[in-house]
């Protein structure tokens, strides 16, 4: 800020601007407390209303150290005179020298009267303090040099804009030097510009903007909101902003006096959260219906294979039993859809290239350009190394393109597709905050065409079902890259872009020097022996759903095993602990009320050693059952299954060799 505008405020003014930033306190408190000027500020009748973290410093006081009190044991008596006699006049005074005889100290005191926030009529006073000692004497500002200097240092070193506009024209008086950094306007656009103060607001939101602090300026009144603004080179960022009305000497508004924040990392984060909020929430739905479509789709082929097997070859019926089996199995699709979009393939994330997949890529998606379509790649010389699985991450970026693609106007468009690095600093803490502070690498998609608006933009992610058009399935496969992203760590945003259609970020945790690679997985065969000539082994069916149960317990007798059932997991236990043989073999869903397969599994354990497993269910969220990481004698079917598949997984289970 040049100091010729600085001349043209009060020093009530910026002390109020600097008062303003107070009320800021959630985005400024750490810095206002990190200042090396100490900060005193007093009541009327000289009573320490705060202090920053530098008066501590400066007097030799511990953290836990109470202020109230020490006053007079701070500064000497003649300063608290003229503190007394600034609140009177209302006159400021400023290179006070004060030198403390017992601890040696050479101190400059600026006092400055000033109004209570919450009362004006109700003076303070605002002491600054700054430690000269060991310093040599500075000299005098010349008198044609503003007195606020000081503060005006304090007010550019701030990490957030400050500002003030002349009312009613909202022309921009001064900003500070932070305000280049956040927008990229430099400091003679902000004044020179009269139409700045509109043209910097999204265009989106720039009506209710401008009402809003037309309704303020009207009431007389202060104003905060959150709004999108557009950047000197075309980037959309979100700022908070909060103003404060001075009045002239008539009591007529004057100028609006603010801090703007730069709150896009807040923004960005927050709608992840709501974004992956939703999607849990549609997971959560899709797996209920594919558990119980499921279960109710084992009733319906067990028992229409059942009927089909004891029909004559030459029943008419038999036609009328396949057509429902072939309905049945057209739902047993459906009910895959709803299982791909609820379960997340184990897919360990590796340490990869990214450089190495966008050169694959990009002569991958040659084949899209065409009809006036324009693909342009800006990568810079090393984008470095992220974890995720490479394979994947191509389908990931080809389904976003391909999405992008299909969204353009007629007559083509343009995508360009660039890499950068971005730091999180926020922390939302939340355990399902969708990034982690850290390191991230960001692939940016961004494309012209229409953007994405309202409810599509909302459940972009959300695609369950297959759909009949090409825009329905490139829907499908951008919700599956959504899925394979947040495994590894990542995550996906959309936005709109500066000035149409949409922008995707595509975040990837970097993965630094140290990280080693995943070891290869070794996959455990079992064993597979021929069956021993022995008496029937002896099998316990856990399910809750009682139709179910029963074909199953009907199933296995036809085949000669001796049949125990549960229809949850404490009956199974008092029918186990009753047993007086052994038990060869339990089968049971996984997902049951009160105690689940795998509880089931480990207390059964106890008593039956030996015991194999064949875990069975229409839906789990156990990543590892699908995995099929299991030891030798356990395996997994998936519902609805056919009779003969059953039987033939049983037999392979009492198959296996275990120990």
């Amino acid at each position: 800020m040049e100091r010729a505008d600085l001349e043209q405020w009060k020093a009530r003014e910026v002390v109020r601007l600097l008062a303003l930033v107070e009320t800021e306190r959630r985005y400024y408190q750490e810095i206002v407390a990190s200042i090396p000027v100490g900060l005193l500020v007093l009541s009327s009748d000289l009573a320490i209303i705060s202090a920053n973290r530098a008066i501590r410093k400066i007097f030799g006081l511990r953290s836990g150290d109470s202020l109230r009190g020490r006053l007079d044991s701070l500064l000497p008596g003649w300063v608290l005179d003229r503190v007394t006699e600034a609140l009177k006049t209302g006159a400021a005074e400023t290179d006070i020298i004060v030198e403390t005889a017992r601890e040696g100290k050479r101190l400059r005191v600026g006092i400055q009267a000033i109004h209570n926030w919450d009362d004006e009529a109700s003076q303070e006073a605002l002491l600054t303090i700054e430690n000269l000692t060991g310093l040599e004497t500075a000299p005098r500002a010349p008198v044609d040099e503003p007195q606020g200097l000081p503060a005006s240092e304090l007010i550019d070193n701030l990490d957030a804009i400050v500002w003030a506009v002349e009312l009613p024209g909202m022309n921009f008086l001064f900003v500070n030097k932070h305000a280049e950094k956040v927008l990229g306007y430099d400091a003679n656009q902000w004044t020179n510009n009269p139409s700045l103060w509109t043209e910097r607001v999204y265009a989106a939101d720039r009506d209710w903007v401008m009402q809003s602090y037309r309704r303020a300026m009207d009431r007389g009144e202060g104003h905060a909101c959150e709004f999108r603004a557009i950047t000197a080179d075309g980037r959309l960022v979100w700022l908070r902003e909060s103003a404060r009305l001075l009045k002239d000497d008539e009591g007529r508004p004057a100028y609006f006096v603010g801090v703007t924040v730069d709150v896009t990392e807040r923004r960005e984060l927050e709608d992840q959260l709501v974004q992956s909020e939703r999607i849990e929430a549609a997971s959560r739905l899709a797996s209920r219906m594919a558990h119980d479509l499921n279960n109710m789709l084992m009733i319906l082929t067990g028992y229409g294979e059942e009927l089909l097997n004891g029909m004559p070859a030459g029943s008419p019926l038999r036609g009328d039993v396949q057509e429902i089996l072939a309905a049945a199995e057209r739902m047993n699709g459906l009910t895959s859809h709803l299982l791909a979009f609820t379960r997340h393939p184990s897919s360990a994330a590796n340490i990869v290239s990214l450089e190495t997949v966008l050169s694959g890529m990009k002569k991958r998606v040659q084949h899209l350009t065409g009809a006036g379509l324009h693909i342009d790649f800006k990568f810079p010389s090393d984008p470095g190394q992220v974890k995720a699985d490479a394979a994947q991450l191509e389908q990931v970026l080809t389904s976003i393109v391909e999405r992008a693609r299909l969204a353009m106007l007629a007559g083509g468009g343009r995508i360009t597709i660039e890499t950068s690095q971005a730091a999180i600093t926020e922390d939302l803490r939340r355990a399902d905050a969708p990034l982690r502070p850290g390191a991230y690498a960001v692939i940016t998609i961004s494309s012209t065409g229409r953007p994405l608006e309202g409810e599509a933009r909302a459940t972009l992610f959300e695609t369950i079902l297959p759909g009949k058009n090409t825009v329905d399935e490139a829907a499908a496969a951008v919700s599956r890259a959504y899925a394979l992203v947040r495994q590894w760590g990542g995550d996906i945003s959309v936005s709109n872009g500066s000035a149409e259609g949409s922008v995707f970020r595509i975040f990837l945790e970097s993965a630094g020097e140290n990280d080693g690679k995943q070891p290869k997985a070794v996959e455990l065969v079992p064993e597979v022996v021929a069956p021993a000539e022995t008496q029937p082994e002896t099998i316990m069916v856990v399910e809750d759903e009682a139709g179910i149960r029963a074909l199953v317990r009907k199933i296995l007798r036809r085949q000669g095993y001796q049949v125990l059932e549960a229809s949850n997991g404490d009956e199974a236990l008092i029918v186990c602990r009753e047993h007086s043989g052994t038990l060869d073999l339990l089968i049971t869903d996984v997902m049951m009320p009160q105690m689940g397969g795998r509880e089931l599994v480990d207390r059964l354990r106890e008593q039956c050693r030996d015991m194999k497993v064949l875990y069975v269910s229409g839906y789990t969220d156990d990543s590892s059952i699908y995995a099929g990481n299991f030891p030798p004698g356990t395996a997994f079917l998936q519902k609805p299954f056919t009779l003969g598949s059953l039987l033939d997984k049983v037999k392979e289970v009492l198959a296996t060799k275990v120990g």
